[in-house]
């Protein structure tokens, strides 16, 4: 079995998340030094959890990959896991940090939905595939960020949803080349379509309409995750609002430029002047935390929907 170093799992998970998405990387790196490394750890497992399941040569295949990230997810939690990275990080992270098992457990719920050919027919469906997806990764990120307060894992679960909900919208393409639909089929059926013909030229407007309701419903969850901000840390909170404002800008930029031909993305000039917006956001809390300095949590019960 090989024996990684604090060293070895820092490189190789910093690596993983400036490859897999430059916007995390750029807000990690305004975390204190223990909460970037820990949330480059997890990101790590995420990425290659959902790597395994999206270069599976077919549903059988990836049900099966699926399956075997359960049994090595559920060894990890009796100290028993794998020796592969990532999941030595992963197992020093849920150890070190107190990571409910039930947590990464229905991220891969969601995983496994996608594995045996996701269908979502209502709004009710499309919210819980982003829990699982999505929200459960801000549930563990509350943990490593020691969250003062109960509510906040209700706020980290709404951000979590937001920002599936706008890698949906900009993804819609690439997902149907891949046989996946994420939009309901009551929102499609309520426009006249259906999920094989909404990416027909003829379609483009109700099409639109449907994306234009997919982002709304986004933006209300938005809501919810930046009133979550007052229950971290300064640095927590700086990190967790600049990746926000990145990810609700994809939204934006799809709503003024919609085209589903072309994937939308934040230049760096933009991700600049976004990490000052979100800087400027916090000045209150920061005064605020003057009066009232910030304590971390001692401990977090299970979340479950309210």
């Amino acid at each position: 079995m090989k024996i990684y170093s604090k060293m070895d799992l820092v490189s190789q998970t910093k690596q993983d998340i400036k490859k897999g998405s430059k916007s995390f990387a750029l807000a990690s790196f305004f975390f204190s030094q223990s909460e970037k490394e820990a949330a480059w750890k997890l990101y790590s497992w995420c990425r290659y959890c959902d790597d395994v399941i999206d270069t599976a040569k077919d549903l059988k295949s990836a049900q099966a990959q699926v399956e075997l990230l359960i049994q090595n997810t559920n060894a990890c939690f009796e100290n028993n896991g794998p020796s592969e990275h990532p999941w030595p990080a992963f197992t020093e992270v849920i150890k070190t940090y107190s990571i409910p098992q039930q947590y990464p457990l229905d991220l891969l719920r969601g995983f496994k939905s996608d594995s045996v050919g996701v269908k979502i027919e209502t709004k009710e469906q499309l919210l819980d595939y982003c829990y699982c997806v999505a929200g459960t990764v801000g549930l563990m990120m509350c943990h490593i960020m020691k969250t003062s307060s109960q509510q906040a894992l209700n706020n980290a679960v709404d951000l979590g949803r937001a920002m599936q909900l706008t890698n949906i919208a900009r993804d819609i393409t690439d997902d149907f080349s891949n046989q996946r639909v994420y939009l309901p089929t009551s929102w499609l059926a309520d426009c006249g379509l259906t999920n094989t013909n909404f990416l027909d030229d003829q379609n483009q407007a109700k099409f639109h309409s449907v994306v234009k309701h997919l982002i709304e419903v986004a933006q209300g969850y938005y809501k919810s995750g930046f009133e979550g901000l007052k229950y971290l840390s300064i640095r927590s909170a700086w990190a967790v609002c600049i990746a926000t404002y990145v990810y609700r800008d994809i939204g934006d930029q799809i709503l003024k430029n919609f085209s589903w031909k072309q994937r939308i993305y934040v230049s760096t000039p933009r991700k600049i002047y976004l990490l000052v917006l979100a800087s400027a956001r916090l000045l209150p809390l920061i005064l605020q935390r003057l009066i009232q300095p910030w304590k971390s949590a001692t401990h977090l019960e299970l979340w479950s929907e309210k």
